[in-house]
């Protein structure tokens, strides 16, 4: 019983922690409003990946509220989260020609609490943590297990003031494009009329995997995150033209050169009378993909010859809809809106081909290209003499076409050269050999010949029985025994002239070393019998005589 119930427990701790761990955190902000009395709206936003991580927004998100200066809380918020309505962000790309790429996808949480804060002359802290960031980020290490801290602070000043701190107008595109500029108003708006400067900053750190929820957040002071310099840092936020924003406007420029995602810091600071009275801090991810546009492209020869018959096959990118041309500009009833078309020229001749991708329409292309039809007589001959050869044996191959001035064959090793117009070939087994000529007029023709390597015949010589041994011990030619190298079974007896059965064999490795019963036989004439089967299923059988000699 204490076993199953320690497993339950492990299993219900291990649940947990997998919801509690998420990998989707990419930004978020937190503000303040003041309502008068000591009573603040504190507003939290949280934006989270819905395509690459694990989604849930934390239902209520856990806000700690921090005697500034110290690590006293002086209060933990529970807010619940209740708007459940359609919380996509829109991709909106700058360049209407772009095409949105289909694996980001954004969603968007608010948070609010109205909350007493009885006035302290140094203020407030209030702060939400939550791991972890998104696993593709490229410009932090380990993002797995870098957590996330949306801060704000109400200083004495701003207190006794009634401040409402700075709030940005709007959050920056879910989707940029590798090279292509970013230009992205990143202004907030202040209900006092404060001034306000503009900043990149070091997003701040916050939880490890270990503890992705903490409960109640942990106090100040606020780790940055470590940037992995070199490359980037923070002038230098994700290559290409860096990130750069307007002081005054807020206004962000910069050119990415690396698709990615990358995590990005703005701060806003509120001034009054010169004197800095509150910061609100924006921490956010640029995702940058390959949008892509428009792109006509098309592939064919620019030489066709003996056929009036062309098949296009198109290259184009990022297009659903076509309108080609083969006559251009000469004939435009030549057309077709087919994806990768074949046509029938009228006639040989000089066409230049157009195609244009997403026709009528601002982001329209148009790629041109010129072909020639030609006529060519006769054809390639291709020979081999001869064209049936034995293993080990070779063949002259021939190729001819008039005026071709230049002839290749397709690379082979069984060729002695492959850039003349007769080779020799000595393939290894039946073999077809490829080649083409080439024409001044810049016309080919290719042709083909076959060699075939036939078998060696199961007989002599390549099954060789001899017709006499010596069995004297001289060392040399002592047993008698069937010599092959193509048989695959044998069989084969000796019998001495009244017939009676001397030897039989079974295999190459046998032979006969002139005794029957351990005795030796006398010099003379035997008869033999033999079968043999090869490896190209061809049999031979014959009989003969051998002589044994002393």
């Amino acid at each position: 019983m204490k076993t199953t119930l320690s497993v339950l427990l492990s299993l219900l701790f291990l649940l947990n922690l997998q919801t509690a761990f998420a990998t989707h955190i990419v930004g978020g902000e937190i503000t303040y409003r003041c309502l008068g009395n000591d009573n603040y709206e504190i507003s939290l936003t949280v934006y989270r990946d819905c395509f690459n991580g694990q989604p849930a927004f934390d239902d209520p998100a856990i806000v700690g509220v921090y005697k500034s200066g110290t690590d006293s809380l002086f209060l933990k918020l529970n807010i619940a989260y209740n708007d459940f309505s359609n919380d996509t962000i829109p991709i909106v790309l700058n360049n209407p020609c772009l095409v949105v790429p289909p694996d980001i996808c954004v969603h968007k949480a608010t948070y609010k609490r109205i909350i007493s804060l009885p006035f302290r002359p140094e203020g407030y802290t209030i702060v939400y943590q939550r791991c972890c960031r998104n696993r593709l980020i490229r410009n932090i290490p380990d993002p797995l297990n870098s957590g996330i801290s949306f801060i704000t602070e109400i200083t004495g000043i701003a207190m006794q003031a009634c401040n409402n701190s700075a709030s940005f107008n709007s959050w920056p595109p879910v989707a940029i494009c590798v090279h292509e500029p970013i230009d992205f108003d990143h202004s907030a708006s202040d209900p006092d009329g404060d001034s306000l400067s503009y900043r990149l900053c070091t997003p701040l750190n916050g939880p490890d995997s270990l503890n992705s929820v903490p409960n109640p957040p942990s106090g100040p002071p606020y780790n940055e995150l470590v940037w992995l310099d070199p490359p980037y840092n923070l002038s230098n936020l994700m290559g290409g033209d860096p990130l750069t924003i307007d002081p005054a406007t807020g206004f962000m420029t910069g050119i990415p050169n690396t698709i990615g995602n990358y995590v990005i810091g703005v701060c806003v600071d509120e001034f009054r009378n010169d004197s800095l009275i509150s910061i609100t801090r924006r921490d956010f991810q640029y995702n940058v993909a390959d949008c892509g546009s428009p792109t006509a492209a098309f592939a064919s020869p620019d030489i066709i010859c003996d056929t009036l018959d062309v098949h296009f096959t198109n290259l184009s990118q990022y297009a659903l809809y076509f309108r080609w041309y083969f006559d251009w500009p000469d004939n435009l009833n030549q057309t077709s809106v087919a994806y990768s078309p074949n046509h029938s020229y009228p006639d040989t001749g000089m066409y230049t081909v157009a195609l244009i991708a997403e026709p009528n329409t601002m982001c329209s292309d148009t790629f041109l290209f010129q072909i020639e039809l030609k006529e060519t007589d006769g054809s390639l001959i291709v020979t081999a003499d001869p064209s049936d050869i034995q293993q080990g044996g070779n063949s002259q191959l021939e190729a001819s076409f008039p005026g071709a001035d230049i002839y290749r064959w397709v690379q082979d090793p069984d060729l002695s050269e492959i850039n003349i117009a007769n080779p020799i070939a000595t393939p290894t087994q039946t073999s077809t050999y490829t080649v083409t000529a080439f024409l001044p007029n810049g016309c080919q023709k290719t042709g083909e010949v076959e060699v075939r390597v036939v078998p060696p015949p199961c007989d002599q010589p390549y099954v060789f029985f001899p017709t006499g041994f010596s069995p004297n011990g001289d060392g040399q030619n002592d047993e008698l025994k069937l010599e092959s190298n193509i048989a695959s079974e044998v069989y084969w007896v000796i019998y001495n002239r009244w017939g009676e059965k001397l030897f039989e064999a079974n295999s190459l490795e046998d032979s006969w070393d002139g005794t029957y019963k351990g005795q030796d036989q006398p010099a003379e004439t035997y008869g033999y019998f033999l079968h043999v089967k090869c490896e190209d299923g061809n049999e031979t059988s014959k009989k003969g005589n051998v002589t044994l000699l002393r």
